[in-house]
């Protein structure tokens, strides 16, 4: 499994709930959306007004073919102000709890 992470920072934070709400809206959220993503995460800091969103996908290929279109979907969701900086990893452990 694969990671793409983005962080968007320079955004306001009295704006942070509209930008998750864009951010959320615009990015492919559900496995299956886009061919080899097996999920999405959100994160924000709403101090800083700092969000980060981490896409999980089955391979490294997977990740690689769905950069054109993540680059466009960065620059469409990029509130005023804000930067995106991105980062790859390969997942080395993966695990949830379960109640």
């Amino acid at each position: 499994m694969f990671a793409r992470i983005t962080r968007y920072e320079g955004g306001a934070p009295e704006n942070v709930e509209e930008a998750l709400r864009v951010k959320k809206n615009v990015l492919p959220t559900e496995p299956g959306q886009t061919e080899g993503m097996r999920g999405a995460i959100f994160f924000a800091d709403r101090s800083s007004g700092t969000i980060l969103t981490m896409s999980l996908w089955e391979d490294e290929d997977a990740l690689k073919a769905s950069e054109e279109s993540a680059a466009k979907l960065r620059g469409e969701v990029a509130g005023e102000g804000e930067t995106a900086t991105v980062e790859q990893y390969e997942v080395a452990q993966f695990s949830i709890s379960q109640p």
